[in-house]
């Protein structure tokens, strides 16, 4: 159990981390972090964080972003991160499967883990992922940091649903070693609990708050503004989004980003007479004002390769609805205020764009849901929660070892 007192006094009773009982008075000076409200810690010391990530900039995608705000967030808070990406451990396309040389270099990382205090690290990313899990559990118990994993979503390959299937049992089997998991979605979160394996946290991405939904006068004859952004790859279902609009004059579809597929694509819009328009990749600006223009942000993913949808909250900020495929994470982000499709049905997704441009009243109250629901969820509030689970984990660890729920003591010299 756990209490706030008016002094500010974090008070544990019972069974505190990992096994650890009894009662912990820790006050405001000890804490990185509060538990209840990080707005009122005082760090103690900043943590020395690594963070391993396929992506990260200059890749861009969803996860790109996502570890990018996290790590500048956590600097933000006086925390020092350093991300290991496959910006500095190349991998290899095979498809739609990546491959990473990792187990080369873990000889060095090992070695380097000594000066952090915690890893995050996210996957699933075959061969990095699972092998830093694997192998950073053959270390010495007093030579290795705390590890908080982070799920963004199964391996989903099509063509290949039965070695996916049996690669995310193996993996998922290697994250519950870590000392901390957390994921994008109350969904996958709940697959990760056990009764007696590791915490689990459910924390959302984030996005940057806007002061106001912008104003649309949409007359009733206008046509729907929708757009997609994201990487032009087989996942995200685009074949499916170009057949929904095919021959629509009543929808303008906008389409945003590059990648193996887009050419194809392009074609592909051209001979299905789509009033489709292909932008390619756009800077951050350009690309908020195609938020602020649009009326519709769409995703129609067709694996479980899409785990939560960044764009969606995106879009909702700017007052977009949001209309996406109906899989697991995903349907927490838009469900709610949305309007969920069959992963891969042109049909079912014409519908529903088409239930919107035929109601504007409908359309303008779920716009103005959608941007009240994404106010919610800031990139602080997103940075804050992984603040707590990344110090409650270091502080965890140090107790399973040495009986004591403290930051381990740090010899500025070891800083350099």
């Amino acid at each position: 159990m756990q209490k706030v007192s008016d002094s500010g006094t974090v008070i544990f009773r019972g069974d505190f981390m990992d096994g650890v009982t009894g009662t912990l008075d820790l006050r405001p000076e000890q804490l990185s972090v509060g538990y209840a409200d990080s707005s009122h810690a005082t760090k103690s010391r900043p943590l020395d964080v690594m963070v391993i990530t396929s992506e990260a900039p200059p890749i861009v995608s969803g996860i790109s972003t996502c570890v990018a705000r996290l790590a500048g967030g956590l600097e933000e808070r006086g925390h020092r991160v350093r991300v290991l990406s496959s910006a500095e451990i190349p991998r290899f396309a095979l498809g739609e499967l990546r491959l990473s040389s990792f187990v080369a270099y873990w000889p060095r990382i090992a070695r380097e883990l000594r000066d952090y205090d915690v890893v995050n690290i996210h996957g699933p990313a075959p061969t990095m992922s699972d092998a830093f899990l694997r192998l950073s559990a053959m270390l010495p118990r007093y030579s290795r940091p705390a590890i908080v994993y982070t799920h963004h979503s199964p391996i989903d390959i099509r063509g290949a649903r039965r070695a996916s299937a049996g690669y995310n049992k193996l993996h998922d089997s290697l994250a519950l070693r870590a000392d901390r998991i957390v994921a994008s979605s109350q969904h996958y979160a709940s697959q990760y609990r056990r009764r007696y394996g590791p915490q689990v946290a459910a924390i959302p991405w984030g996005v940057d708050v806007r002061s106001g939904p912008p104003s649309r006068l949409k007359a009733p004859t206008d046509p729907l503004n929708v757009l997609f952004v994201g990487q032009m790859r087989p996942y995200k279902g685009v074949e499916t989004l170009l057949a929904a609009v095919a021959g629509q004059p009543w929808v303008k579809l906008t389409l945003v980003g590059s990648g193996t597929e887009l050419g194809s694509y392009v074609r592909l819009g051209t001979r299905l007479a789509t009033n489709a328009r292909f932008v390619g990749r756009l800077s951050d600006e350009e690309l908020q004002r195609q938020y602020e223009a649009s009326d519709v942000i769409v995703l129609p993913s067709v694996t479980r390769a899409e785990a939560f949808g960044l764009v969606l909250l995106e879009g909702m900020a700017s007052g977009c609805v949001p209309v996406a495929s109906d899989l697991p994470g995903v349907r927490d982000v838009a469900g709610s205020t949305g309007l969920l499709v069959p992963p891969g049905k042109p049909r079912a997704l014409r519908d529903a764009l088409r239930e919107l441009w035929r109601d504007g009243d409908r359309l303008e109250k779920l716009q103005e849901d959608s941007w009240l629901a994404a106010q919610a969820l800031s990139w602080e509030r997103c940075v804050a929660s992984y603040e707590n689970v990344l110090v409650d984990a270091v502080r965890s660890r140090y107790a399973r070892l040495h009986g004591v729920a403290a930051l381990p003591e740090v010899d500025q010299r070891e800083r350099g």
